[in-house]
């Protein structure tokens, strides 16, 4: 091998180390950049660039989707970011990487209160292709929030009174994530008495690597 072929091997691996280093440096407000507009369709490109320059000077201002709603940027981290997209719905982007992995999987978590909040989890890879929810996380039911004493049939009895269950997820900035059901809010006080000595009102996950995981309690 010729000391120039030896020489031009090197500066391509070179540079596809620098690649790759590169594209694991990547932080979560590159890709609230780039998202192709699945999830901001509404909001374009280049209002987004346009919010994280407002917060990066320090001003919180709400700029107007297509739809006329104002949108703001609470808080943005290098792998949280949190937003209002408009007056009754907040999203949060997270990313979840492995140590020494490149597997990286963004979290998105749209909740809508109306008024009673409710929150929807998807995720996707760093193309912005979405993966298969239960890989990195088991979103809990509202069975899930009823305590081990309760009795099988006593949480069929409750659980049949209920017409649907609204259940809010947020990751709050240190690797966990909580899950709080809105049977206070939705239910009359009277009707939720009947639930409550059965109950817990959150349950906590912890971020392990690109998965999501209860916290034994």
């Amino acid at each position: 091998m010729t000391i120039h072929r030896q020489h031009t091997l090197l500066a391509v691996a070179l540079i596809v180390a620098l690649l790759a280093q590169t594209a694991q440096a990547r932080t979560i407000r590159d890709f609230f950049a780039s998202e192709p507009g699945n999830i901001f369709a509404l909001l374009p490109s280049s209002t987004r660039l346009d919010l994280l320059d407002y917060y990066d000077s320090g001003q919180i201002v709400e700029a107007q989707n297509n739809l006329g709603n104002g949108t703001s940027l609470i808080s943005v981290g290098d792998t949280l970011l949190a937003m209002n997209t408009s007056e009754s719905k907040t999203l949060q982007m997270r990313l979840l990487t492995r140590p020494g992995k490149r597997d990286t999987v963004i979290a998105v978590i749209e909740t809508v209160k109306a008024p009673v909040a409710d929150s929807r989890i998807t995720f996707y890879d760093t193309q912005w292709r979405p993966l298969p929810d239960t890989r990195y996380f088991k979103a809990p039911g509202i069975d899930d929030f009823f305590l081990r004493s309760t009795p099988r049939h006593k949480r069929q009895e409750l659980t049949q009174t209920l017409p649907f269950a609204l259940i809010e997820l947020q990751f709050d900035g240190k690797d966990r994530l909580t899950a709080r059901h809105g049977l206070k809010e939705f239910l009359t006080k009277e009707e939720f008495s009947k639930f409550r000595p059965y109950m817990v009102d959150s349950l906590v996950y912890e971020v392990d690597g690109n998965k999501i995981k209860p916290v034994k309690q």
